[in-house]
């Protein structure tokens, strides 16, 4: 009896436990045959279940945060969509505001009255316009005066070929080529004496009178033109007086500037205009008997030399013409 009572109860827990296993394995089967998930309580309650939501709020963490990063990107703040707005495009010619602020702002008048002022340079005396009367006598007066000269220069000529060969002759063969290059340059003037000269129309005839010089102890007047050609008398003369004094020094022979052929005839540079001849002449032995002295000696006592080129000082020039202005 015991043993039977024994077998009955435990058929019976092994049909209870094989019928619990059943009904729990067609509950998980119900679970996972429907693909519809249960609607939240929220929703359910509120009423609202659209589908874009609930695919939002299902989505995984790591990519709704790339979604926002990337939206933020492909938004600009207002601040930098202001920066990348393109600059209007600048036309090459400047507009008036632009023409006034590039133009440069004018200097204030301190700035320019203290600005160096330009070296002035010494002006001659303005010139006045002479009578028709006086500028038709200065006129023959000139013409006389060329005519005269140009015949005293062919007989010159002449003489300093003479000078020349007794030069030679002598054997001084630097002062014979002083000599030749004097002689050469008295021909030259009688080159431009034979040009064809309109007295009428010079301006030293219808210029007045501006200046007053000192020759032989007597006050002659004169323009500036004639000035002109009394400079030129004493350069003249004191370059030739160098050039014959060196000449003597290196021949050997002893000094005497009254012996040279330039002294003597003292016309170089002159062509009969604006002063007499005896004029040109004693002014221009005055430069030649101190040039003399300085090419004999080798010394600058009366002047000097640049590139080649000696002339009197202009203190001594001033000296000897003794020039007045007269305006």
């Amino acid at each position: 009896m015991k043993r039977a009572r024994s077998f009955c109860t435990a058929l019976l827990v092994f049909v209870v436990g094989a019928g619990a296993t059943a009904h729990a394995q067609g509950d998980k089967g119900k679970k996972n045959s429907d693909p519809s998930p249960a609607p939240a309580r929220g929703q359910h309650q509120r009423g609202q279940a659209p589908q874009q939501d609930q695919g939002k709020k299902g989505a995984p963490p790591g990519r709704a945060q790339a979604a926002a990063a990337h939206q933020r990107q492909q938004t600009p703040p207002p601040a930098q969509v202001r920066r990348q707005v393109p600059q209007p495009v600048q036309s090459s010619r400047p507009g008036p505001q632009q023409a006034r602020a590039t133009r440069p702002a004018p200097q204030p008048v301190q700035a320019r009255r203290q600005a160096p002022r330009p070296v002035q340079v010494m002006r001659p005396a303005p010139q006045v316009a002479v009578s028709n009367d006086v500028q038709r006598q200065r006129a023959l007066a000139e013409q006389q005066r060329a005519t005269q000269y140009r015949q005293r220069l062919n007989q010159q000529v002449l003489f300093s070929q003479q000078q020349a060969a007794l030069l030679q002759q002598q054997k001084r063969n630097n002062q014979y080529r002083a000599e030749q290059q004097y002689l050469a340059q008295l021909r030259q003037q009688q080159q431009r004496l034979q040009l064809t000269r309109n007295y009428a129309n010079d301006p030293y005839v219808r210029t007045a009178p501006t200046y007053r010089y000192n020759y032989g102890g007597a006050y002659r007047q004169t323009n500036q033109y004639g000035v002109d050609v009394l400079r030129q008398a004493v350069n003249y003369g004191y370059q030739e007086g160098v050039r014959f004094g060196q000449a003597d020094r290196q021949d050997g022979w002893a000094a005497n500037y009254q012996n040279s052929a330039a002294y003597r005839d003292a016309n170089y540079g002159y062509d009969g205009n604006y002063i007499d001849q005896s004029e040109y002449n004693y002014y221009f032995r005055q430069g030649f008997q101190r040039g003399y002295a300085d090419g004999y000696n080798s010394q600058s006592q009366y002047g000097s030399s640049f590139n080649g080129t000696s002339s009197i000082l202009a203190t001594l020039l001033t000296s000897i013409l003794g020039l007045t202005s007269l305006r």
